[in-house]
């Protein structure tokens, strides 16, 4: 290669279409990732549902009517004098192709006091949505009442209530969900949902709560609390490789409602796709640093040349995303990134040899393909580590590139001086002879 030329400027934007060309294969498999994944969760949801409940298990609190056959007016609700609640929670992973749900079973039992009241009715809404009922037991002061079938299937119990004396009701059953578990005071008024896997924003109705305690016990230690719920009134203790949270309160109003947000796996589709969509941005940085250094180097490569590796890194995408459906998706990402960075090396061994290949390429796909694509799986971190990390390309490139002559980079000769006339070389004591007529 000349000194003075290092890139042309057709071959710089050669490196541009090849980049574009790329991007657009990886927007199209990104769509294609991310349908797939849609259309499993859309036939799968009504399954998962059927066969483990909704995606948010609702317990409403009871409440007790004083005119059984009048109607059910909120206002005319009283709620129970004490309340002592417990849930017991199992949790399980169920995997499903791409796609990881949260599924539990809870034991639940509350026991209600009421206050001393002329006859009425107590009132218990089932949660909606629960397929199925283990163990669904009532009693009355210690004595089984019995459920009627068309109380569970018009969704509440309803238990008559002697007069003159308080009453003890107690409620028993066990049911499964998925991704949640929520006690909401008083009935649901709203439930924002979002997308799958995000909480969705539950409010009750102002209610009271007097000598209340609900303890929600799980098995899992990672213990969360969905968004827009109260937190327990103390710190969740550890016990037996799971947690304890309490919620207790004298007298409080409210329409927070507590519970208990499910551990969750990394769903391999939506990570596939996130990395399929920003892998331009990726494989820019890398160009940008490959592009830096072949031309302090003056390495000549050939638009053809970064074709190749471009393919190098579109191999590690389209691998993951169909890998993913039979492998862990961190094994996934591992075996794809290492057959990715053994084809771009085996290739630029050939093209620069293996001293050039394992000090700055290797490297830079290193960090900008396998570190960049790793960073999506730190949720909520993802933004901040891309940007770090493009700040700190910048630093180096500038300081690398600060004395570079771009001039002579793209082939752009400088001006000369414009050469001195003859008649003025020799002209006498430097003056310039009279121009002819």
């Amino acid at each position: 290669m000349e000194r003075g030329r290092i890139m042309g400027s057709s071959r710089f934007f050669g490196i541009v279409l090849v980049t574009l060309i790329v991007s657009a294969a990886w927007f199209v498999l990104g769509a294609s990732v991310q349908e797939r994944t849609e259309s499993l969760d859309r036939s799968l949801s009504g399954e998962m549902r059927s066969l483990w409940g909704p995606p948010s298990l609702i317990q409403p609190t009871p409440y007790v009517v004083a005119d059984p056959g009048g109607r059910d007016d909120p206002l005319d609700r009283a709620a129970p004098a004490a309340s002592a609640i417990t849930a017991d929670i199992r949790h399980d992973h169920r995997n499903k192709g791409l796609l990881w749900y949260s599924t539990f079973t809870v034991d639940f039992t509350g026991r209600y006091t009421l206050a001393p009241a002329e006859g009425g009715v107590f009132v218990f809404p089932l949660p909606r949505g629960v397929t199925s009922y283990n163990n669904l037991a009532v009693s009355l002061d210690g004595n089984a009442v019995g459920v009627r079938q068309a109380d569970v299937v018009a969704g509440a119990l309803r238990v008559p209530l002697p007069g003159g004396a308080a009453g003890v009701v107690e409620v028993r059953y066990c049911a499964g969900g998925q991704d949640r578990w929520l006690y909401v005071p008083g009935d649901v008024r709203s439930t924002a949902e979002g997308d799958r896997g995000d909480a969705p924003v539950v409010q009750g109705r102002l209610s009271e709560l007097s000598d209340f305690t609900l303890t929600v016990t799980t098995d899992f230690a990672g213990i969360d609390y969905p968004k827009g719920s109260r937190s327990p009134t103390a710190p969740a203790a550890h016990v037996d490789g799971g947690r304890t949270a309490s919620w207790v309160y004298r007298h409080a109003v409210t329409s927070q409602p507590m519970g208990i947000e499910m551990p969750r796996r990394v769903n391999a589709g939506p990570i596939a796709a996130r990395m399929s969509f920003f892998a331009p941005v990726s494989l820019a940085f890398f160009f940008t640093a490959l592009f830096t250094v072949v031309v302090l180097k003056r390495i000549d490569l050939h638009p053809m040349h970064y074709l190749f590796i471009a393919a190098g890194f579109f191999a590690f995408h389209i691998l993951m995303a169909y890998l993913a459906d039979v492998v862990a998706i961190h094994a996934s990402f591992w075996i794809a990134a290492a057959v990715s960075v053994a084809l771009v090396a085996s290739y630029m061994r050939l093209v620069a040899g293996m001293r050039f290949t394992l000090g700055y390429v290797c490297l830079a796909q290193l960090a900008y393909l396998v570190g960049f694509s790793y960073a999506f799986f730190w949720v909520g971190r993802t933004g901040l580590t891309v940007t770090l990390g493009a700040i700190a390309t910048l630093f180096v490139l500038m300081q690398a590139t600060g004395r570079l002559n771009w001039h002579e980079v793209f082939g752009r000769p400088h001006r000369a001086a414009a050469p001195i006339p003859a008649a003025v070389a020799a002209a006498p004591d430097g003056q310039p002879l009279d121009p002819p007529l």
